[in-house]
């Protein structure tokens, strides 16, 4: 193999390895952002829960009245 073949193939090579490097650290990066978008969504979930059992335990408490109310506009 001649010295210029050889230039061109280490070169691409190089290339190769920096962009594979570049899509390593995206990936990485993309991993951390859906952790953090995971965790958020199970937190909103929670929190959507527990509204909503606390919410049932107030219809509950006064005898399920507010469901079964009519609107003041009626």
């Amino acid at each position: 193999m001649d010295s210029d073949r050889l230039d061109a193939l280490e070169e691409k090579l190089a290339y190769l390895e920096a962009s594979n490097a570049e899509l390593s650290d995206e990936i990485f990066r993309q991993q951390q952002e859906i952790s953090a978008l995971t965790k958020a969504h199970h937190q909103a979930m929670q929190r959507l829960q527990s509204l909503e059992d606390t919410e049932a335990e107030a219809i509950a408490g006064q005898g399920g009245s507010i469901a079964m109310d009519k609107p003041p506009h009626y």
